[in-house]
C-alpha cells in the first residue's frame, strides 16, 4: 500500500522469450536466432515464441501474459513509426494469399512488381509471412539485382516441394537464396504471432511484429499511403480487402489507390472485384479501383518519382494518429 505499481514489477519475475518493451523493430537475423541448416522453424527465436503464445493460452492469455503482449505491440508501435520518419518514403502495400507457390505466376508477378516499386522510390511493406508476401520482400530485396537473376531466385523457391511439405528444406533453401543476394534492398513487413507456426520470411529487413492481430491489421493497411495491391488469396485477403475499402470511403486516413492482380481471380472467379466496385461507386471512392494482370499495367498507378510526402499524411502521422501516440 501506498507505492506506485510499475510496470517492471507487475511484469518482472516472469521468463518470456521475448522483451516485453522492444526498443526498435525486429530483424530477419533477430527472429532466426538458433536455426541451422536442417533445423525447421521450431528451432528460431520466432518457433519459441510461437511456442510460448499457445502454452499462455494462444488468443486469451492471461492477464499478466496479455499485459506483456499489450506492452510489446506498443513499443513496436512506436518503433515502426520511428522507423518510417526515418525512410521517409511513400508505403506501398502488397496482400496476398500466405499459401501462393513460388511456382504461381502470380508469384514471379509480384517479385517484378515489388523490384519496380522499389526501384521508383516506394518502400513496400507485406505481412512477412510466405507466398505472396514472401513474394512482395523478395522482389523488393532484389530490386538492385537483374530480371535474370530475380528468375533464377525465385526458381529456386519452386523448385522446393514447398514449406507445407518440407519445412526445414524450404528454409535451407530460402536462407540460401538470401545469402546468395546479399545485400539486398529495404522493404517492411508487418506479420504476427496469431497463425501458429507461420514463420517469417527471409527477405524482410525490417519487421514489425505483433501479438495483437487485429492492431497488425489495422496498422498494415493504414501505413501503405501509397495504395494496396491486391494479389490472389483467401479469407484473410477479403477481410484486408474491405477493410481497406472502409478506409477509403470514410477516409479516416486519407484516399490510397486499390489495385487488384489478376482479371480471372478478382473478375470472373469471385466477382469480388464488380462487388466491390458497386460500392465503391455508391460511396464515392471508385477512383481509386483499377484491376490488371501484369506489373506493368498496375504500375501506371504508381509514378516513377512519387511527389513528396504531405507533412499531415505520412505513414508515421497515420500511424501516431491511430494509436494516439504523440
Amino acid at each position: 500500500m501506498g507505492g506506485e505499481l510499475r510496470l517492471e514489477d507487475a511484469l518482472g519475475g516472469v521468463e518470456r522469450p521475448y522483451l516485453v518493451s522492444p526498443q526498435r523493430l525486429y530483424t530477419r537475423d533477430d527472429l532466426m536466432q538458433g536455426w541451422h541448416p536442417g533445423a525447421d522453424h521450431s528451432a528460431t527465436l520466432d518457433g519459441r515464441i510461437y511456442a510460448h503464445v499457445k502454452a499462455h493460452g494462444g488468443r486469451a492469455p492471461d492477464m499478466m501474459e496479455g499485459l506483456a503482449q499489450r506492452t510489446h505491440d506498443h513499443f513496436i508501435d512506436s518503433a515502426l513509426a520511428g522507423f518510417l520518419m526515418e525512410s521517409a518514403r511513400p508505403v506501398i502495400g502488397i496482400m496476398g494469399g500466405s499459401g501462393t507457390l513460388a511456382s504461381d505466376p502470380n508469384y514471379r508477378r509480384v517479385v517484378e512488381l515489388a523490384a519496380s516499386l522499389t526501384q521508383r522510390g516506394y518502400l513496400v511493406v507485406g505481412g512477412g509471412a510466405l507466398g505472396i508476401m514472401e513474394a512482395a520482400n523478395l522482389g523488393a530485396y532484389l530490386a538492385a539485382r537483374s530480371e535474370r537473376e530475380r528468375d533464377d531466385a525465385v526458381q529456386a523457391l519452386a523448385d522446393t516441394p514447398g514449406y507445407a511439405s518440407d519445412q526445414a528444406g524450404y528454409l535451407q533453401v530460402a536462407v540460401g537464396v538470401r545469402e546468395r543476394f546479399a545485400p539486398g534492398a529495404e522493404s517492411l513487413a508487418i506479420p504476427t504471432w496469431v497463425s501458429e507456426g507461420e514463420p517469417i520470411n527471409q527477405f524482410a529487413p525490417h519487421i514489425a511484429k505483433y501479438f495483437s492481430n487485429s492492431i497488425r491489421e489495422d496498422g498494415l493497411l493504414a501505413v501503405a499511403t501509397a495504395g494496396i495491391v491486391f494479389a490472389p488469396g483467401g479469407a484473410g485477403t477479403m477481410q484486408e480487402i474491405f477493410q481497406d475499402a472502409a478506409q477509403n470511403a470514410y477516409k479516416v486516413f486519407g484516399r490510397s489507390p486499390m489495385v487488384f492482380l489478376d482479371r480471372q481471380h478478382y473478375c470472373a472467379d469471385t466477382g469480388l472485384y464488380q462487388a466491390l466496385q458497386r460500392q465503391a461507386e455508391r460511396l464515392g471512392f471508385a477512383d481509386l479501383l483499377s484491376v490488371a494482370d501484369e506489373p506493368a499495367d498496375i504500375l501506371k498507378r504508381f509514378p516513377v518519382r512519387p511527389s513528396g510526402l504531405d507533412a499531415t499524411d505520412t505513414p508515421r502521422r497515420v500511424l501516431m494518429r491511430m494509436r494516439n501516440l504523440r
